[in-house]
């Protein structure tokens, strides 16, 4: 999949444009006055050109023309046919951004009020380029922030309350399933757009849902608890009941696989089947063959575990994330902002020793942060779940899988490349609108989107598609490309 944003490139892009506009913006002013002139309904307006001449939705793109004026509530610009925000204007240059889907790329500019109005059209159409876009699949809140938790349609459901964790069900690509730690899990039905409640905290001691992994079947959901005390379950895992309604087929009746203290995290291998879990108040990593635990009456042996080694020490937070061949994990250490990497040694059909993949470990507050780099440079801020995404180019040589996760307090999606680069994929965009690199603001992945502390995230390979649990948001985020009219583009180009 090619859909990594080179951020040095978009950038050194806005600054050109930046740059052009300040020219001409010096070029606009009356050499005798040193000023601007205002809009002057007795002189045409026109279009002389614009840059860049092809782009996406939120490029930024610099007109130039004649007699446009400097108030801006008077002018109107459009970009196949959709209103382009203009950011600024002097005399005979304008800064604007192009609207999303603006597939039919004509300019229509409109100056002036009234009788005193004149709207003129580009000669030449900007070549409109389908890209990436964020969204809202469903989950809104009202104007004072409050929310309803119900079942219902996408765009009639309430809201999402701390979405942390998705996992599709791997018999059924359709559904989608939703931890939210600390309340009932939620099941996005992805064909008929509706939300249906999940399994109910409170059986077998299910406390705090962290994490969903799976028995290679599909037929067996294991959720990490996060629960303090020894004496409570720490992986329970729920059969699949066939033959109910495909939302119902993991609802109820939750049983103890393995108990512990504080689990943040569970992964299933995807070739020998086994468990590999940890424990947040001991730093531990635990291997657990439970098939070979498992008793004649569907209970388990919980001292058949095998400790493998410890991550730092106590208090380390952290989940796992396994390559889909098996040959390595990633250790997303979430409190501590650092990701390791362990890799699967065959013979003996166990995790090694992890390494430092990115991010400053053991180091607290010195971690945080958000600088794009490599290895010990990059900075994160509580990274949360991960997902592994094919790279489809193929000239790409060696592991062709990317590390696309969230990092909740940066409010942004990133990239882990194998050799340890670290990038921003979507998010803090929109610097126009303030500082803040947090909101809720769809479009463009880096000019426009933002989240508030993004945490669960899900990848569909068939349709291409993302899937981001927005907590402060409460809703449910979709990074796809954004649909397109065929026949619009194709008379565009």
């Amino acid at each position: 999949m090619k859909c990594r944003m080179q951020k040095n490139g978009i950038w050194r892009v806005q600054w050109i444009l930046l740059c052009l506009f300040t020219l001409c913006s010096v070029s606009c002013k009356d050499d005798e006055t040193n000023e601007v002139a205002p809009y002057n309904p007795n002189l045409p307006v026109e279009i002389t050109g614009f840059t860049p001449e092809t782009g996406g939705g939120g490029t930024r793109m610099v007109v130039y023309g004649k007699n446009f004026g400097t108030d801006i509530s008077l002018m109107k610009l459009t970009v196949g046919g959709l209103d382009a925000k203009i950011i600024n204007v002097l005399g005979d240059c304008m800064y604007c951004t192009v609207p999303q889907k603006a597939y039919k790329g004509n300019l229509v500019l409109t100056v002036g009020e009234g009788e005193q109005a004149q709207t003129v059209e580009a000669e030449k159409k900007f070549a409109y380029v389908r890209q990436m876009v964020v969204s809202t699949l469903c989950g809104k809140v009202d104007e004072k922030g409050k929310f309803d938790v119900k079942e219902g349609p996408f765009d009639d459901c309430g809201g999402i309350d701390y979405p942390t964790w998705f996992s599709f069900d791997p018999n059924k690509k359709d559904i989608l399933y939703l931890a939210q730690d600390g309340q009932n899990m939620r099941v996005l039905d992805l064909k008929n757009k509706y939300l249906h409640n999940g399994v109910i905290k409170g059986g077998a001691g299910l406390d705090r849902m962290r994490t969903i992994t799976w028995t290679l079947d599909g037929d067996t959901m294991i959720i990490a608890n996060d629960r303090d005390g020894d004496t409570y379950a720490n992986n329970i895992y729920i059969v699949r009941k066939k033959g109910e309604e495909l939302h119902k087929q993991f609802i109820d009746n939750p049983r103890a696989m393995q108990q512990g203290r504080g689990c943040n995290g569970s992964a299933v291998h995807p070739t020998n089947g086994e468990l590999y879990y940890n424990s947040f108040y001991s730093g531990e990593v635990f291997r657990y063959d439970y098939w070979a635990a498992k008793d004649d009456k569907g209970g388990f042996d919980y001292s058949l575990r095998e400790k493998l080694y410890n991550i730092q020490d106590k208090d380390w937070e952290f989940n796992f994330v396994i390559h889909p061949t098996g040959t390595y994990a990633y250790i997303v250490v979430i409190n501590q902002h650092y990701i390791m990497r362990t890799d699967y040694d065959r013979d003996r059909k166990t995790f090694g020793t992890p390494y430092l993949i990115c991010g400053l470990a053991g180091k607290g507050d010195e971690g945080r942060g958000w600088v794009d780099a490599v290895g010990e440079k990059v900075r994160l801020n509580e990274p949360y779940q991960g997902v592994f995404v094919l790279d489809t180019n193929p000239e790409r040589k060696g592991d062709k899988y990317d590390f696309y996760f969230t990092d909740k307090m940066n409010h942004c999606i990133r990239i882990l490349t194998p050799d340890g680069q670290v990038s921003t994929f979507a998010g803090r965009g929109s610097s126009a609108l303030n500082n803040d690199p947090w909101g809720y603001v769809n479009g463009g992945l880096r000019s426009e989107a933002r989240f508030d502390r993004p945490c669960a995230l899900a990848y569909d390979e068939e349709t291409k598609t993302f899937y981001v649990g927005d907590t402060s948001n409460h809703c449910i985020r979709k990074i796809a490309m954004e649909e397109g009219d065929e026949q619009e583009e194709s008379e565009n180009n």
